[in-house]
């Protein structure tokens, strides 16, 4: 399910970058955070986290004249890193590029099954920029290991994974009888 929703969203920024630089070749790619400098912007996962907001509610649904229970869906954030690693002589080059990957997210701070044919088992994903101040943006590097590249991260929110197995079969409920004992 990540790799459907970062395939989705890599496949559209790679061509609106195309499109908005008259470019052929494709300068987008779903990869680890590297210092290869290759003159693309890599899109990486850098966090995943269970959305808050939504407790676990129960996973009923009415089949014939049975209810099926199933394990309530997770719904998840994957924090996502976009970075330009470009070559020192293609550095503007790949500012601009990041730009240009800013811009897309504004213009496209959701997509949804209404707007857009989405992946397989995904309704939605929304896009949410995420601030880090420069001490954070340190550690944060500094934590991967790798040197600085100019970068924005985003959080996608609400991924829905969920599981086809079923619990339990239960019996639809038809009547209600009470009983009640003479006295």
């Amino acid at each position: 399910m990540i790799a459907n929703a970062l395939d989705f969203v890599t496949v559209h920024l790679d061509y609106y970058l195309k499109r908005k630089t008259s470019g052929e070749k494709s300068i987008v790619r779903l990869s680890g955070v590297t210092n290869n400098n290759d003159d693309t912007l890599v899109v990486s996962v850098v966090n995943i986290s269970e959305e808050g907001t939504i407790a676990n509610q129960p996973n009923i649904t009415n089949q014939g004249s049975n209810i099926l229970k199933q394990a309530p869906p997770v719904y998840i954030n994957v924090h996502i890193l976009v970075s330009a690693s470009f070559k020192e002589n293609n550095y503007k080059e790949g500012l601009s590029c990041l730009s240009t990957a800013i811009n897309f997210f504004q213009e496209h701070p959701y997509f949804n099954s209404q707007q857009i044919q989405m992946p397989d088992g995904i309704d939605k994903l929304s896009f949410e920029l995420v601030n880090l101040d420069i001490d954070n943006m340190s550690q944060f590097w500094r934590a991967l290991g790798t040197n600085y590249q100019p970068s924005v991260i985003y959080k996608m929110r609400m991924l829905k994974i969920s599981s086809d197995r079923i619990e339990a079969v239960l019996p639809e409920i038809t009547g209600t009888e009470t009983k009640t004992n003479p006295s």
